[in-house]
């Protein structure tokens, strides 16, 4: 992308994903990519090539005091995300994209937005399925009243709750409005890898690790929300097979609405005759790409033309909250009550064997 006067000076760390994103976003004109850093050096001389001849780094603080981009996108695994943003913030960069899951802990998360808060820095999580075509054509019909008041939003997804699950939370949260949530109620299971005769689903790692961090098989889940709504979401082998990867239905008074994966089709169930029907995507509703949607409107808060952003920490440090009191429901095997105390890890707490019960953690809480 060709430097302007307009366009953002754009930083990547992390070059495995941060290269594909960036070749995506080949026709947004709001950035101009100029570095890339990566702990490998050959991955960062590759994209960095790949890229148009960007600068290659390996030291993500060289990269920052040399380049001073006006946004990083940290497109890293998982473990190391939430100190990067820390480091970018602190550095001054105005504007942050986190790659989803946002942080490795609800600790961790809370610290990102502190330092951001605290920098001045503007920072988005990737959730960006809930700026799609299918997503926003289904949140405006709910608006407009097609199934009447909502009752309980549905989601299912392939894979670990912490890598994709996350994307779940975020588009059931913004079915219903995003409403705040009252409490958890979530059962998880995890299975001995490499057991004698023991097939891995597509998800799963044989050493039980995805993206750098411990995985689970499947998870079970309850969400009440402050609206009223609740929430259910079944995870990884909890998932109905044959189910696609992001699955999601919303149950109102008068009828259903039903989106069966990442395909931008929607279906309706109401008050007409005949069963499931096509709701097609209607004109103002139509989106190109999600993704490229996130990046546009970014920039557009960073320069000031809005004021919030609908994938903005906030948001994402919510839908994290949730990931986490589904792990810590549970680990202490009761419902859990927002807002959530535990702040380290849960899954890697009870991988650890640390088993402290429910009375200790509300008087933490207190």
């Amino acid at each position: 992308m060709k430097k302007t006067a307009s366009t953002l000076r754009t930083a990547i760390v992390g070059c495995k994903r941060g290269k594909n994103v960036a070749q995506h976003l080949a026709g947004v004109t709001d950035f101009a990519f100029a570095a890339v850093c990566d702990l490998d050096a050959a991955r960062a001389e590759e994209a960095a090539r790949a890229l148009g001849g960007l600068n290659a780094y390996t030291d993500v603080d060289a990269m920052l005091a040399a380049e001073k981009p006006d946004v990083v996108f940290i497109a890293t695994n998982t473990p190391p995300r939430a100190a990067l943003t820390i480091r970018a913030a602190e550095a001054g960069v105005p504007g942050i994209i986190a790659e989803k899951p946002m942080a490795m802990s609800l600790g961790e998360a809370r610290a990102m937005m502190h330092a951001c808060d605290k920098a001045g820095a503007r920072i988005i999580v990737t959730h960006q399925r809930r700026m799609g075509s299918d997503l926003v054509e289904m949140r405006a019909l709910i608006d407009e009243g097609a199934i009447g008041p909502v009752r309980t939003v549905r989601a299912g997804c392939a894979g670990d709750l912490l890598s994709d699950g996350t994307h779940a939370l975020d588009s059931m949260r913004w079915l219903i409005g995003d409403p705040p949530a009252e409490w958890v109620l979530g059962q998880v299971f995890r299975v001995v890898p490499d057991g004698p005769g023991y097939r891995l689903p597509e998800f799963e790692k044989q050493t039980g690790f995805r993206f750098g961090h411990p995985v689970e098989a499947g998870t079970v889940s309850a969400i009440q929300f402050a609206s009223g709504v609740r929430g259910e979401l079944l995870t990884g082998r909890a998932q109905p097979l044959g189910r696609p990867y992001q699955d999601y239905e919303v149950v109102g008074d008068r009828g259903r609405l039903s989106r069966p994966g990442d395909k931008d089709e929607i279906f309706i169930w109401d008050e007409q005759p005949g069963g499931w029907r096509p709701a097609p995507i209607r004109p103002q509703n139509r989106r190109a790409d999600g993704m490229a949607e996130a990046w546009k409107a970014f920039a557009a808060w960073l320069r000031g033309e809005v004021n919030d952003h609908p994938l903005s920490g906030a948001s994402g440090l919510a839908d994290h909250e949730l990931v986490m009191a589904i792990y810590e429901s549970a680990r202490l095997t009761a419902r859990v009550d927002l807002p959530l105390a535990q702040e380290a890890f849960p899954l890697q707490l009870m991988i650890d064997g640390d088993r402290r019960d429910q009375a200790q953690i509300w008087s933490a809480k207190a």
